[in-house]
């Protein structure tokens, strides 16, 4: 009996993995990114620009999970609706490619956004405020939109493989433009911003040196927060870089190899197991930031244990103190005067003598 060929051993061994470690980032992802969402969306957070962008890719995240994930996982034992519906191919294949494009770009214009908020130029930082960020997200979303569309147009079914197979034009320019405005582009804007970033910093740490005027306490706590903010920021920046990486390197390699003619089955299974490979590198971030967040980050720390502990008391039914109101009873009784406790025994002795 001869040996499984290696086009069936490596098919396998992606449904494994399709099965297995997909359901694994559901498990892990999807709380985290909404634990995510949470956080920054607390009024400490959304006050900073930057945590804006951060709100925006975590939702982006959680969204790239659903579209990208759970139709391949309802493919492991369901028809597969990406080889056999052509609008289903062509809406998820759209979806996804802009679910990409926004993640990298609101993490690029998030280190811009830093790179304004730590310059001396006046003009240059009134970028960095949060109505500014808010018209960004929305620019981000809409440009992609459109840009990603030519999916919805080319895109189309030949055997099992779902994507831009017939039109040599459309597949050149869509490797073109994933490779330039979705990995060239927000890679060279977050290491650019990161050296502008430094060097500002430095300068401004220098000048501290030579200031006699001391910062006040909310003055450091502030720089205290926007040092982990650029923390965050920095993590991110490495890690999508990353992890992006592989993609890139792979749709080079795809867009070569798909002018060899005849090419082996053996070759064909090969090329797909290192493309699904490549994309499943795509969702480490969306399942891992949350995680990432909370190992580097104190201010994101504390505004999670201030969220488990406000759930905590929903599900308990405890009512959290109310430090205010608790100051403003203790003023009313010290404007009173104060309050006498008698024992029995001098309360009686005070009756006897009136």
């Amino acid at each position: 009996m001869s040996s499984p060929s290696l086009s069936y051993s490596l098919s396998n061994i992606q449904l494994q993995l399709e099965r297995y470690v997909y359901s694994l980032w559901i498990i892990l992802g999807v709380p985290g990114c909404i634990l995510d969402i949470a956080i920054f969306s607390r009024q400490r957070l959304r006050k900073i620009s930057c945590c804006n962008y951060f709100l925006a890719a975590s939702i982006n995240n959680l969204v790239t999970l659903f579209v990208g994930v759970l139709p391949v996982m309802y493919s492991i034992d369901h028809p597969d609706l990406l080889t056999t519906s052509l609008w289903f191919c062509k809406i998820r294949g759209y979806l996804f490619q802009i679910c990409l494009m926004l993640s990298r770009w609101f993490v690029a214009f998030a280190c811009i956004d830093r790179y304004a908020q730590s310059s001396t130029n006046v003009r240059l930082r009134n970028f960095a405020n949060i109505r500014m960020s808010y018209r960004s997200i929305v620019g981000i979303i809409v440009v992609w939109t459109i840009i990603c569309s030519h999916r919805m147009i080319f895109y189309e079914i030949k055997g099992n493989i779902c994507g831009i197979i017939t039109n040599t034009g459309a597949a050149l320019y869509h490797s073109l433009y994933v490779l330039i405005g979705g990995g060239v582009l927000p890679a060279a804007a977050m290491i650019t911003c990161a050296l502008f970033i430094r060097r500002n910093l430095n300068f401004k740490r220098q000048r501290r040196q030579t200031s006699t005027v001391a910062d006040t306490e909310h003055q450091r706590q502030q720089k205290s927060l926007d040092q982990q903010i650029l923390k965050l920021l920095f993590i991110q920046s490495f890690f999508y870089i990353l992890l992006t990486t592989p993609q890139l390197i792979n749709l080079i390699y795809s867009t070569i190899s798909s002018t060899i003619p005849n090419r082996t089955t053996d070759r064909l299974a090969i090329d797909k197991i290192i493309a699904f490979l490549a994309e499943l590198m795509l969702y480490v971030f969306p399942v891992a930031s949350f995680y990432l967040y909370t190992l580097t980050a104190r201010a994101f720390q504390q505004e999670l244990l201030k969220i488990l502990r406000l759930i905590f008391n929903r599900l308990t039914g405890r009512r959290p103190i109310q430090v205010g109101s608790l100051n403003h009873t203790l003023s009313t009784h010290n404007r009173q005067g104060p309050i006498m406790h008698l024992s029995p025994a001098r309360r009686l002795t005070e009756y006897q003598h009136q």
